[in-house]
């Protein structure tokens, strides 16, 4: 996948980017929202996966 770069001017919650900063051990700010965006894809995809394996009945969910 080609990727780019721009700019962006963004209002974004400075506790929150120093949060993430912290959790992600992200040097820069930049370098925190990166890694936030890929996790949020990378969950949405195990999520996905999860559900195909649930509809196949090849997995269950437990409670504990």
């Amino acid at each position: 996948m080609k990727t780019s770069t721009r700019r962006k001017a963004l209002n974004l919650d400075q506790e929150l980017i120093k949060s993430v900063r912290r959790l992600l051990y992200a040097k820069t700010d930049t370098e925190a929202i990166r890694r936030a965006l890929h996790k949020a894809i990378e969950d949405h995809e195990i999520q996905g996966a999860l559900d195909m394996l649930l509809r196949k009945g090849r997995f269950r969910t437990t409670y504990r």
